[in-house]
C-alpha cells in the first residue's frame, strides 16, 4: 500500500520525493495528498520547484489573497480574465457576466436538454459521443457560434492534438462569434477578444464535459445510486456536487506569489509557483466527514471545484445546470446503463493537475 512505502523499502512520500507527474500517481493521487497533509499542509515539491497547498482552509486563505497569490501563471491561456489581477479582472468580468444572465441561462437550459436526448443511442462511448458534443453544443449557442464554426473547432480539435495547434486554430474561429463581436463593441482589441473569446470555449467545454464524464462513470459503476436519482430528481443537484467535490475538472490550480507569505506555517517566498490543490482541499476530513465517500445527503458544502473569491468561475451556474440536465437525460433514456468494457480502462491519459475519464463505453438496457 501507499501509506506502507517506507516499511516495504520504497522511498517515502515526501515533498522531496513525490513527483505527480509520474502516471502510477497521476492516475489517482488522493492517496498521495493525503499522505503529504498528514505530514502538513503546505510542502515544496522538490522535484516540481513549486509548493503545494493540501488542507482546505489554506487553499481558502491563498484564494482570499488574491493581491498575494496571483494568477500569474494563466497569463499565457489568457491574459485578459484568468490571468489576470485586480483592478484590470473585475472590469473584464462584469463584462463577461452579461452574457450569463437568468434569460440566457434558461434559453440554454432548453437547448441542452434537447441535444442531450438527441445525442443517447443504445451503445455510445458516453465521452466521444455525449459529454463532448454535448459541451461543444452548448458552448456554441452561448457564444454565438454558427453551428459550421462548431464543427471546424471540433474538427481541428481532431486534427491538431497538439495544444499550441489547436489553440492557433481555435483563436481564429472563435472570431465568427457574436460574444467575439461583442468584447470588441466593449472596446477590446482583436487580440483580447479572441483571448477572452477562447477562454470562454474551453472553460465551457473541456471542465463541463469532464465532470459529466465522472457523473456518468459514478452511474455505471452504481446501480443502486442510479435508481435512487432516477426515481427521486431532488437528488441529481446535491449528487453533482458531490461529483464535482470528488472529481474537480483540474486537481491542481497556479499561482504565483507577488510577495513572501506565510501559510500553513510555512514561509513561502516572493515569485515561488505555488499549486492550490483544489483536489485535496475537497477531501479534507477536517472538513468533511467521510470525505472520499459520495453522499447525496451530505448537505450543502463549499467545495473548490469552480475556485473560490475573485476568480470564481463566472460560468459555474451555466456548468452545474448543463451537469444536471446531462445526468436527468441518461437516466431518462433508459431504465438501467452498464459498462460495455473493464472500467480499469476509462482513464485513457493523465497529468498532474488532471485524470479526467477519457472513454466510457456502455449499453441501455431495459
Amino acid at each position: 500500500m501507499v501509506g506502507d512505502a517506507s516499511a516495504s523499502g520504497e522511498r517515502p512520500v515526501t515533498g522531496e520525493t513525490i513527483d505527480f507527474g509520474d502516471p502510477a500517481v497521476a492516475r489517482n493521487p488522493f492517496p498521495f495528498y493525503e499522505l503529504l497533509r498528514r505530514q502538513g499542509s503546505v510542502h515544496f515539491l522538490a522535484r516540481h520547484g513549486a509548493w503545494i497547498v493540501l488542507g482546505y482552509d489554506d487553499v481558502q486563505a491563498a484564494f482570499r489573497q488574491p493581491g498575494v497569490f496571483s494568477n500569474r501563471p494563466y497569463a499565457d491561456i489568457d491574459a485578459i480574465l484568468l490571468g489576470a489581477d485586480p483592478p484590470a479582472h473585475a472590469h473584464v468580468r462584469r463584462i463577461v457576466a452579461r452574457h450569463f444572465s437568468a434569460e440566457a441561462m434558461m434559453t440554454l437550459d432548453h437547448f441542452v436538454a434537447e441535444r442531450a436526448a438527441a445525442l443517447l443511442a443504445p451503445h455510445l462511448d458516453l465521452v466521444a459521443s455525449f459529454s463532448r458534443p454535448l459541451t461543444d453544443a452548448m458552448a456554441g449557442r452561448l457564444m454565438g457560434l454558427p453551428d459550421e464554426a462548431v464543427d471546424a473547432i471540433r474538427a481541428a480539435a481532431t486534427r491538431n492534438p497538439e495544444t499550441i495547434a489547436f489553440v492557433r486554430a481555435l483563436d481564429e474561429i472563435v472570431a465568427h462569434a457574436d460574444i467575439y463581436r461583442s468584447f470588441v463593441g466593449e472596446g477590446m482589441t482583436d487580440a483580447e477578444a479572441r483571448s477572452l473569446a477562447r477562454l470562454l470555449w474551453l472553460a465551457a467545454t473541456t471542465t463541463t464535459a469532464r465532470v459529466i464524464a465522472s457523473s456518468m462513470l459514478h452511474l455505471v459503476k452504481d446501480a443502486a445510486l442510479a435508481e435512487t436519482l432516477r426515481r427521486n430528481d431532488t437528488f441529481v443537484a446535491p449528487f453533482v456536487e458531490e461529483v464535482l467535490r470528488l472529481h474537480p475538472p483540474e486537481l491542481m490550480v497556479p499561482r504565483e506569489t507577488t510577495a513572501a507569505a506565510e501559510l500553513g506555517g510555512r514561509h513561502i517566498p516572493a515569485g515561488a509557483l505555488v499549486h492550490l490543490c483544489v483536489g485535496a482541499a475537497n477531501r479534507d476530513p477536517a472538513k468533511f466527514e467521510r470525505p472520499a465517500e459520495l453522499q447525496i445527503d451530505r448537505g450543502p458544502v463549499r467545495h473548490f471545484a469552480f475556485g473560490y473569491g475573485i476568480h470564481h468561475c463566472v460560468g459555474a451556474a451555466l456548468g452545474r445546470r448543463t451537469i444536471e440536465t446531462a445526468v436527468r437525460a441518461v437516466l431518462a433514456y433508459a431504465p438501467a446503463l452498464r459498462a460495455a468494457e473493464p472500467l480499469d480502462s476509462v482513464v485513457t491519459w493523465c497529468s498532474m493537475t488532471a485524470n479526467p475519464v477519457g472513454r466510457l463505453r456502455v449499453e441501455f438496457t431495459a
